[in-house]
């Protein structure tokens, strides 16, 4: 994924949320991704003061004609080159279309560049935002974007399949995943990540979550692999923000979807288990569970242990 442009430090632009307190969106992804040496530049689409889950949040969401102001002056100054775009939270469709307009000009510009879109909509069958965004997401991002990190359930979301819809037998759920990663890939993205599945759904322990990919190789050809890992019985916030920014640094680094996709998994579930370690007291505003211990987690995202494999499908 690396560019063959002169610059020795790879450059990011990452548009999501940002919190004065905690950890979710730009704060999360700003501080992996600096540990691993890319310079950040940071949109912010919010700027709260706590994540959503606690019971009072107080403070901005960034409007469109600001968004477009923030572009012009990176336009006039010549500072729009980037090797990677990465974009999360957003919350109106108005954005997206901003972004989305950006994204191109830059991707003109620049071909080099690499599109990593983690389509924030929501999750457990709960909207994050307004339902304008799945329609900009599914005709004007997706078409741009390299890789994708959808959930379970934003992926059925973009293909236009129903949140309900189940089958009688597990084996024809697990092809209907397979199948739902292909209608994905008709839509522009590269490569495709499920980031987690209940792998009870598709008859596997309910102690278990499970990990899909998917990477085009040409017009009928993909490589596509799963990767199973515990599920803990806590819950956190920024867990999604922080594998997408994972999933970006490891796939710079090594140019392999398989390996990016087992480190981000392995590093995660390792700051997961030392943010349980550390259990922080939890606020009594706070209704969504621990708050990241991202800096205490400093080695474990450096050290990038692998702790889970990829299984390739057959």
């Amino acid at each position: 994924m690396s560019s063959n442009k002169p610059y020795q430090i790879p450059r990011v632009l990452s548009i999501q949320s940002h919190v004065v307190h905690g950890f979710v969106g730009n704060k999360c992804a700003a501080f992996i991704l600096q540990l691993y040496g890319f310079e950040v530049d940071l949109i912010n689409s919010v700027h709260f003061s706590n994540h959503t889950g606690y019971k009072t949040v107080k403070g901005t969401r960034l409007r469109v004609d600001e968004l477009q102001s923030i572009f012009e002056g990176l336009l006039a100054n010549d500072i729009l080159e980037y090797d990677y775009i990465l974009t999360g939270y957003m919350g109106s469709g108005e954005l997206l279309h901003v972004v989305a307009e950006h994204v191109k000009l830059i991707k003109t510009k620049f071909p080099h560049v690499k599109y990593v879109c983690d389509p924030v909509i929501g999750d457990n069958n709960k909207l994050y935002v307004d339902r304008s965004c799945i329609e900009v997401y599914k005709n004007e991002l997706l078409p741009l974007a390299d890789i994708v990190t959808p959930n379970d359930f934003e992926i059925k979301l973009l293909i236009g399949k129903q949140s309900n819809d189940t089958d009688n037998e597990n084996e024809n759920e697990d092809n209907s995943i397979w199948q739902s990663l292909r209608t994905l890939h008709s839509m522009g993205p590269s490569h495709i990540i499920i980031s987690s599945i209940p792998a009870d759904k598709i008859g596997r322990s309910e102690n278990i979550l499970q990990m899909r990919a998917s990477s085009k190789i040409s017009n009928d050809q993909y490589q596509t692999f799963r990767i199973d890992f515990p599920r803990l019985e806590s819950s956190f916030t920024g867990t999604g923000d922080s594998f997408s920014a994972l999933i970006l640094a490891w796939l710079h680094k090594e140019n392999n979807l398989v390996c990016a996709c087992e480190k981000a998994i392995s590093i995660l579930h390792q700051i997961l288990l030392k943010t349980i370690e550390l259990s922080k007291p939890i606020s009594i505003h706070n209704t969504c569970g621990n708050e990241l211990c991202l800096i205490e987690s400093k080695a474990i995202i450096e050290s990038g242990q692998i702790l889970f494999r990829a299984v390739f499908d057959k």
